[in-house]
Protein backbone atom coordinates (compact mmCIF):
# COMPACT_ATOMS: atom_id res chain seq x y z
CA UNK A 1 0.00 0.00 0.00
CA UNK A 2 1.09 3.49 -0.54
CA UNK A 3 0.55 6.35 1.97
CA UNK A 4 2.38 9.53 0.24
CA UNK A 5 -1.17 11.52 0.42
CA UNK A 6 -2.29 10.18 3.74
CA UNK A 7 -0.03 9.32 6.16
CA UNK A 8 -0.31 13.03 7.81
CA UNK A 9 -3.90 11.41 8.54
CA UNK A 10 -2.58 8.20 9.88
CA UNK A 11 -2.50 7.59 13.35
CA UNK A 12 0.73 7.11 15.43
CA UNK A 13 1.62 4.77 17.59
CA UNK A 14 4.72 4.69 20.03
CA UNK A 15 6.81 1.22 21.30
CA UNK A 16 10.16 0.72 22.27
CA UNK A 17 13.17 -0.82 20.43
CA UNK A 18 16.58 -2.10 21.70
CA UNK A 19 19.03 0.23 20.62
CA UNK A 20 20.60 -2.35 17.71
CA UNK A 21 17.76 -2.73 16.15
CA UNK A 22 16.63 1.32 15.93
CA UNK A 23 19.97 1.28 14.60
CA UNK A 24 19.57 -0.94 11.76
CA UNK A 25 15.97 0.40 11.02
CA UNK A 26 17.80 3.82 10.77
CA UNK A 27 20.48 2.42 8.38
CA UNK A 28 18.02 0.60 6.37
CA UNK A 29 15.56 3.66 5.85
CA UNK A 30 18.68 5.58 5.24
CA UNK A 31 19.72 3.12 2.23
CA UNK A 32 16.19 2.87 0.93
CA UNK A 33 15.63 6.45 1.17
CA UNK A 34 12.66 5.93 3.08
CA UNK A 35 11.21 6.79 6.92
CA UNK A 36 11.92 4.52 9.74
CA UNK A 37 7.95 4.48 10.17
CA UNK A 38 7.17 3.72 6.84
CA UNK A 39 9.82 0.83 6.69
CA UNK A 40 7.93 -0.87 9.93
CA UNK A 41 4.75 -0.16 8.22
CA UNK A 42 5.92 -2.19 5.38
CA UNK A 43 6.99 -4.69 7.38
CA UNK A 44 4.04 -4.94 9.31
CA UNK A 45 1.94 -5.09 6.28
CA UNK A 46 3.81 -7.99 4.61
CA UNK A 47 3.67 -9.71 7.63
CA UNK A 48 -0.25 -9.36 8.12
CA UNK A 49 -0.52 -10.55 4.20
CA UNK A 50 1.47 -13.44 4.32
CA UNK A 51 -0.54 -14.77 7.17
CA UNK A 52 -3.70 -14.22 5.54
CA UNK A 53 -2.37 -15.25 2.49
CA UNK A 54 -1.71 -18.58 4.71
CA UNK A 55 -4.66 -19.01 6.28
CA UNK A 56 -6.06 -18.77 2.75
CA UNK A 57 -4.05 -21.62 1.67
CA UNK A 58 -4.97 -23.81 4.41
CA UNK A 59 -8.27 -23.07 4.11
CA UNK A 60 -8.18 -24.18 1.01
CA UNK A 61 -6.63 -27.27 1.68
CA UNK A 62 -8.77 -28.08 4.00
CA UNK A 63 -11.48 -28.13 1.34
CA UNK A 64 -9.80 -29.94 -1.01
CA UNK A 65 -8.74 -32.85 1.29
CA UNK A 66 -12.51 -33.02 2.37
CA UNK A 67 -13.36 -33.32 -1.24
CA UNK A 68 -14.92 -36.69 -2.12
CA UNK A 69 -12.83 -37.50 -5.19
CA UNK A 70 -13.87 -40.95 -5.29
CA UNK A 71 -11.18 -44.11 -5.15
CA UNK A 72 -8.07 -43.93 -6.75
CA UNK A 73 -9.36 -47.69 -9.13
CA UNK A 74 -12.50 -45.20 -10.40
CA UNK A 75 -9.69 -42.15 -11.17
CA UNK A 76 -7.32 -44.74 -12.64
CA UNK A 77 -10.20 -46.08 -14.90
CA UNK A 78 -11.81 -42.39 -16.18
CA UNK A 79 -8.27 -40.61 -16.78
CA UNK A 80 -7.09 -44.00 -18.94
CA UNK A 81 -10.64 -43.62 -20.58
CA UNK A 82 -10.35 -40.01 -21.50
CA UNK A 83 -6.35 -40.87 -22.60
CA UNK A 84 -7.92 -43.53 -24.97
CA UNK A 85 -10.12 -41.20 -26.35
CA UNK A 86 -7.47 -38.37 -27.28
CA UNK A 87 -5.41 -41.18 -29.45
Amino acid sequence: MIYDIYENNMPAVSFYLPEDILKALREEARARRTSVSRLIRTAVETKLDLEKRKKAKDELLKVIRSARLGAWDELHQERTGESSDRS
